[in-house]
């Protein structure tokens, strides 16, 4: 097979990714220090550099110090030029970030959504009215890209979502609805691969080649990272609330539920009738139901006897991922820290028994913001028509 070679393009554009890169990398920099940085020819720095300012996308200000000859002025991001991410997976409402080409995450807040499973276009209303109205504030801003965390399986290149139980979304186009109504660059994922991306970037993750991140919000989500890359199979990979955990329920019937999620609601609702909490307001909906529990107990979680059953059960999805995968590291977010650290260290122990190489285990690092971070960044990316978007980890 003939060697196939890069398009003038495609150069521009790995050109592009890498000065783009060395900005976000040294916050600022002149043109002299941005071909150091890459070993790209002033002439085509110089372009680039000229290209994202006609985009406003950077801007140039301030002096650089240098020994020799006249110093030349700093490249940055323009501060005014932003992104947002957006995390779908609450069933208390839509959690939202704008974040700077920089990197830095601001006004993070909740969309309160009115009435249960919105549909799409409601959705892509909704985030039609938050840019609007972040773009009419006092202190002028331009959004450029959005990047929307969706639970359920998703395909990233079209923005097609195959199925979205929390929200009762089956075989839509949302990409697709959402660039038609805010006008701009979209990216559309699950929303742990963004969460994963952003423990990559910036968390817990960083160091990780192979690595698990598992959420327990109303169902159970995961992503998986192998080889510096999210791994995504035929598009569902990293479901784990579809891992069986107990043989006795091979024979159940799928409902866009999965058997280990199905399982860990059902000991969680068990703990809450002792507290009197109707379950049925809950429909299968297991963070809100242990924030219930909790602030039933005035902040104490659960009884003994069922955070037995909870580690055994969890202990037993997590040892068959690892034996499987081999990660460095498994990352473990949502109502499940509420327990804490004693909860956590009960199922390290649990699983260690079972896996013959034990990775590190331990909470997500990046909070409530996990989602948004990583889909802010991956908007961010296409924003700046980055090549790479983020090829280290999505």
């Amino acid at each position: 097979m003939p060697r196939r070679r890069g398009t003038p393009e495609l150069m521009r554009g790995l050109n592009r990714s890498i000065v783009i890169s060395a900005i976000r990398e040294h916050g600022a920099a002149s043109r002299a220090d941005l071909v150091r940085f890459t070993s790209i020819s002033p002439a085509s720095v110089s372009a680039i550099v000229s290209d994202l300012i006609e985009e406003g996308l950077v801007c140039e200000e301030g002096t650089a110090s240098s020994d020799l000859g006249r110093p030349g002025r700093l490249v940055r991001f323009a501060d005014d030029v932003l992104v947002l991410g957006c995390d779908l997976a609450s069933a208390e409402g839509f959690r939202v970030g704008l974040m700077r080409l920089s990197g830095e995450l601001v006004d993070c807040r909740m969309l309160a959504v009115p009435g249960q499973a919105p549909s799409t276009e409601r959705v892509a209303s909704l985030l039609a009215d938050y840019v609007g109205e972040a773009t009419s504030r006092s202190v002028p801003i331009r959004v450029v890209g959005v990047g929307v965390g969706v639970p359920g399986v998703v395909n990233p290149a079209t923005g097609h979502v195959q199925i979205a139980p929390l929200l009762d979304w089956a075989d839509t186009e949302f990409g697709e609805l959402l660039k038609n109504q805010l006008h701009m660059p979209i990216y559309v994922d699950n929303d742990v691969a963004f969460a994963l991306a952003a423990e990559v970037d910036r968390g817990a993750a960083t160091k990780a080649r192979d690595a698990i991140l598992v959420t327990f919000a109303e169902g159970v989500g995961g992503a998986v990272l192998l080889d510096g890359k999210i791994y995504r199979g035929r598009g569902a990979a990293g479901e784990m609330g579809f891992v069986v955990t107990d043989a006795a329920r091979q024979e159940g019937d799928y409902r866009g539920l999965g058997t280990f999620e199905c399982q860990l609601f059902e000991l969680v609702a068990e703990d809450a009738r002792r507290d009197g909490i109707d379950v049925g307001l809950y429909e299968e909906q297991t963070a809100r139901l242990v924030h219930s529990l909790v602030r039933s107990r005035k902040g104490a979680s659960f009884s003994e006897d069922i955070s037995l059953q909870l580690v055994r059960t969890i202990a037993a999805a997590l040892a068959s991922s690892i034996a499987l995968l081999d990660p460095e590291v498994v990352l473990l977010s949502g109502w499940i820290e509420v327990a804490g650290q004693a909860l956590l260290d009960r199922i390290v122990d649990q699983v260690s028994r079972l896996v013959p190489s034990m990775p590190a285990m331990q909470f997500s690092s990046l909070g409530e913001d996990r989602v948004v971070t990583g889909a802010a960044l991956a908007a961010c990316r296409a924003a700046l028509a980055d090549v790479q978007v983020v090829e280290r980890a999505m």
